[in-house]
């Protein structure tokens, strides 16, 4: 069943991995859409590939979302084209896996930069005209990081216990004017992120088969998440006993297990 008919979502971090397999479950669902990363080649190849597959209007917005301006750039963009959004999906995000202190400052600031600032100003920019309609759908993707500190990611966790935050107060706030927000709350996922947060390919043998969700069956549940209204939805069930687990443990003791799965992490996923 189309969800989307005459609807445009927008969708950040869509080249690759999660984002990609969501921009695509929204096409499938007839969904015009609206595709933003770095990579301009694939973000054309993806408008390409859809248009065959589904007709699809999908607008290309190559944009760095590290630079304090793109949210703006977007919006504006946006206006001009006369192109409302009915879903805002803040997927993009990166992080790093190694100590605080061994991580690039570059790297600790851009990560805020797109994981928290980004993220924030969007929601902020699109829910204006959203309640205005008096309508409208945010996904923003966070992680089971939100959960818990993650000693060797800790600004990694820190920006998604922000997005996690942030998420479940504007689903309240923004639910007069019937617009709902969903955190999308993954684990390790099979993607380009463990290559990006720590350098390394391959798998490590350290991370049991279990705990690896596949990307589409992540879009999956966030797209059904997000029409069925759901404040918060933790992918798999590993990651789901965990959340539960934490919510009994005494805070050191999850700090120490987050410190030696983190390590383990280093080594990539």
């Amino acid at each position: 069943m189309a969800h989307g008919y005459g609807k445009t979502a927008l969708v950040t971090g869509a080249s690759s991995g999660i984002g990609r397999e969501l921009a695509a479950i929204f096409a499938e669902h007839g969904y015009n859409l609206v595709v933003v990363a770095r990579n301009e080649a694939a973000l054309q190849a993806l408008a390409e590939e859809l248009y065959d597959a589904f007709g699809t209007t999908v607008t290309v917005l190559p944009k760095d979302l590290s630079k304090a301006s793109a949210p703006q750039q977007i919006f504006k963009a946006l206006q001009a084209d006369g192109i409302h959004i009915d879903v805002l999906i803040n997927n993009a995000g990166f992080g790093a896996f190694r100590g605080f202190a061994d991580t690039p400052l570059s790297r600790v600031t851009g990560m805020i930069g797109v994981n928290v600032a980004a993220l924030t100003e969007l929601c902020h920019l699109f829910a204006g005209p959203m309640i205005e309609h008096r309508e409208g759908r945010i996904l923003n993707v966070a992680s089971v990081a939100a959960f818990n500190p993650t000693p060797n990611a800790a600004v990694y966790g820190a920006t998604k216990a922000f997005v996690l935050s942030l998420s479940e107060a504007l689903s309240e706030e923004l639910q007069p004017y019937n617009i709902t927000v969903t955190a999308l709350c993954p684990g390790l996922t099979e993607t380009g992120f463990s290559r990006e947060a720590t350098g390394k390919t391959g798998a490590n043998p350290a991370v049991p088969g279990f705990m690896m969700l596949n990307a589409r069956q992540v879009a999956k549940e966030g797209f059904d998440a997000l029409h069925a209204g759901d404040v918060i939805r933790i992918n798999g069930l590993a990651y789901q006993l965990g959340v539960e687990w934490l919510r009994y443990t005494p805070r050191a003791v999850a700090r120490t297990v987050g410190a030696m799965f983190g390590k383990q992490l280093e080594d990539g996923f």
